[in-house]
């Protein structure tokens, strides 16, 4: 078998999928992180497709090695290795199509039926009553655990922010029947994220992710060992190296993966063992409906001792709400079934990816 077609659509001006066609007549979908969607596709097009085309895909780690060591002379992060992260991914789902199974067959022996979800709230104009209000809506849903974003990390320490007074406000709603989480995006400097965690402590916050930029590991060690409350990181973290390096230095007591970022499924078997093996707790970064959210319950179905719930943005998604999918793959009561079919598990409908496509 060898690969036959490589290409990249960018779905809704938004969303980039990678589409690869074997000589057998298998097709594998990828997903890329969706930030800059034009760059990931010119990456593919451009720079990868032709390592990929003619190869056997049964030989996924020699694929991904060469990809790596392409992207590597102008840097493999960012763009680059989300790019890598559709590729893979979707040889990955022509080698399971094959064998006629569903990925978490080979990760190990299934452990759950449904996954628990946690209310992601990516919007940042709300009032702490609309906050509370949102908060109260999805805790009636189902949901035990809810996440807000409520930070200005354009502007460090922000005089706009109201991020205790949104917690203070679901408190009040809520008490404490609600788990509430606190992601700020590092709008904070060290002293200010040490302060504002005490307050959120003080409020009984679940978690407080990225407190400060991603770059300050220094910060994000200091805070960390200043706070009872767990602080979370990771999302920009993209290989075993990444990880290695965040764990030393910055010592998040939550560390957060996700698979369309750290170059795909073969990285992310890497990286998901590393973080058990350092005692930290895996709270995996997902913002997106489809394959990545698919993918990591995949990998969170085969483990009894990952316990913490995947993350569930909320907002209007148009590849969710006007689907590209045929099977029905949503979150139900703050959970969301394992896919069984062979593959990803996802019924890709790439005609209507096509049409919805946008060119450039």
């Amino acid at each position: 078998m060898k690969i036959s077609n490589i290409e990249c659509l960018v779905v809704d001006g938004l969303y980039p999928y990678v589409i690869i066609d074997t000589d057998q007549g298998i097709t594998g979908v990828g997903e890329c992180f969706r930030r800059a969607p034009w760059v990931i596709k010119s990456a593919i097009e451009t720079v990868f497709s032709e390592i990929v085309l003619g190869k056997d895909p049964t030989d996924s780690s020699n694929i991904w090695n060469q990809l790596y060591e392409a992207a590597s002379v102008c840097g493999p992060y960012g763009s680059l290795l989300t790019a890598i992260s559709g590729i893979d991914i979707a040889i990955w789902d022509i080698n399971l199509q094959v064998s006629s199974i569903p990925l978490h067959s080979i990760l190990g022996s299934k452990k759950k039926n449904q996954i628990k979800l946690y209310a992601s709230s990516m919007k940042r104009d709300m009032s702490p009553e609309e906050e509370a209000d949102r908060a109260a809506s999805y805790y009636d849903q189902g949901y035990s655990f809810y996440k807000m974003h409520s930070a200005y990390p354009e502007e460090i320490d922000s005089p706009r922010d109201r991020t205790i007074q949104h917690v203070e406000a679901i408190r009040k709603k809520l008490g404490d029947k609600l788990e509430v989480m606190v992601d700020v995006n590092g709008a904070y400097s060290t002293k200010k994220a040490i302060e504002i965690g005490k307050h959120l402590q003080d409020l009984n916050v679940f978690q407080f992710e990225q407190p400060v930029h991603v770059t300050d590991l220094d910060g994000l060690k200091q805070v960390s060992d200043s706070l009872d409350i767990p602080v979370a990181s990771g999302e920009c973290c993209y290989t075993v190296g990444d990880f290695k390096h965040l764990i030393k230095q910055g010592n998040p007591d939550i560390v957060q993966p996700d698979v369309v970022k750290t170059g795909g499924i073969t990285e992310f078997l890497k990286i998901f063992p590393f973080i058990k093996s350092q005692n930290k707790s895996i709270m995996i970064h997902n913002t997106q409906p489809l394959i990545s959210t698919a993918v990591h319950v995949h990998f969170l179905t085969n483990d009894e001792d990952l316990t913490l719930p995947l993350e569930y943005n909320i907002e209007k998604i148009s590849i969710r709400e006007n689907p590209i999918i045929r099977n029905n793959f949503e979150a139900k009561n703050g959970m969301i079934n394992v896919p069984e079919s062979a593959g990803i598990g996802l019924d890709f409908d790439i005609s209507e990816m096509r049409k919805r496509q946008t060119l450039i």
